[in-house]
């Protein structure tokens, strides 16, 4: 999977290199290699810095988290002593960012280590950049749990998209020869090469975060299925705490199989709470004044229109039409959704012809 997102990095401009060689480091030098093991091309960036000269970077904590579990490997070092090295690059006030190797640093305050070996790298040029190299760089060392990994999906979405957007209002891009552009705006496939993971599971995982907090936290812990808590997307913010509540009491094993299941069932309420409410404003306007001066509105009749855009829906649908490869996410997403809400009427309809 790492050959994989390197494969993609490689087709991207100078920065990109740069953060390929940064990502580079991180999985070659591990927090078990001596300084002494390091290829002589790279000791010469080696530097031995005080703890209060380095400083973590602002969105390690938003994506990773404030609390790591470094007690083992501080315990480690207080024996062997720091064992690899942190990545960083110099900034204002002759301080280093670190781009790798937060929870080492944190790890080495606590053993008492006091000077800990850096490998020096180059300053990203732009913000886009530093995101990218410091997700690339933690990108096989962290101990991920599913809501990190959305995180990282997530906020790399947004980085490759500022990176795009600004490539292209700066003439930037990938050209061929003749000029033609040639980099894509897809941006979700770039988050999937450089993740190596398939452009649906990153989609899913970023639906995670749409969970109210109480349901990621249980995403979080691998107790459960993160997958099926995925399904709790389309539920309100009411019914997703009532599966919380279920989830946690609930006296057997709660399986994948069985948060599926208790989805379904808490959509068939919310369904079945909004046909009875409809019901209840029907009857209110039919027992409306018909005046229209008395403020009646004569009902939608939506068979028509469905018919119409049906019509025309499945027109566009057909390989007659192409799909720009810049507009394949957002009309992924937007497909997705009217599949959805496509899908909650049929039951709607289906229960009235039932009844």
């Amino acid at each position: 999977m790492a050959r994989y997102a390197k494969q993609n990095l490689r087709r991207s401009s100078t920065m990109a290199m740069v953060a390929q060689r940064s990502e580079k480091y991180s999985s070659d030098i591990t927090q078990d290699m001596n300084t002494d093991e390091l290829p002589e091309s790279q000791k010469v960036k080696l530097r031995f810095l005080r703890d209060q000269d380095l400083v973590d970077d602002p969105d390690n904590i938003t994506v990773y988290g404030s609390e790591y579990q470094i007690d083992n490997l501080a315990e480690v070092m207080q024996e062997y002593g720091f064992q690899g090295v942190i990545l960083a690059y110099p900034i204002e006030g002759g301080k280093y960012r670190i781009e790798s190797g937060h929870r080492r640093r944190l790890a080495a305050r606590k053993a008492g280590i006091e000077i800990i070996p850096v490998l020096e790298t180059v300053p990203p040029k732009t913000d886009y950049e530093r995101k990218r190299r410091l997700f690339g760089a933690n990108l096989l060392e962290r101990d991920k749990n599913p809501i990190i990994t959305a995180k990282v999906a997530d906020n790399l979405y947004y980085t490759f998209r500022d990176e795009f957007e600004y490539k292209r209002e700066n003439d930037l891009l990938d050209k061929d020869e003749a000029g033609n552009i040639i980099e894509s705006g897809d941006i979700i496939k770039k988050v999937s090469g450089f993740m190596g993971l398939d452009v649906r599971t990153i989609t899913k995982y970023r639906t995670l975060l749409k969970l109210i907090p109480k349901l990621q936290e249980m995403a979080a812990s691998k107790e459960y299925s993160w997958t099926a808590l995925t399904d709790a997307v389309t539920l309100s913010q009411e019914k997703q705490e009532e599966l919380v509540s279920d989830i946690l009491n609930e006296p057997e094993s709660v399986t994948k199989a069985w948060i599926i299941k208790k989805c379904r069932e808490l959509k068939q309420e919310e369904i079945k709470i909004d046909q009875e409410n409809n019901k209840d404003q029907a009857v209110t306007q039919a027992n409306a004044p018909k005046s229209k001066a008395a403020g009646y509105i004569k009902p939608k009749v939506a068979t028509k229109k469905i018919k119409k855009y049906s019509s025309e829906l499945t027109e566009v649908l057909k390989d007659e039409y192409v799909i720009p490869e810049k507009d394949l996410e957002q009309t992924i997403n937007e497909l997705e959704d009217l599949s959805k809400i496509i899908s909650e009427k049929i039951e709607v309809l289906m229960n009235r012809f039932a009844n």
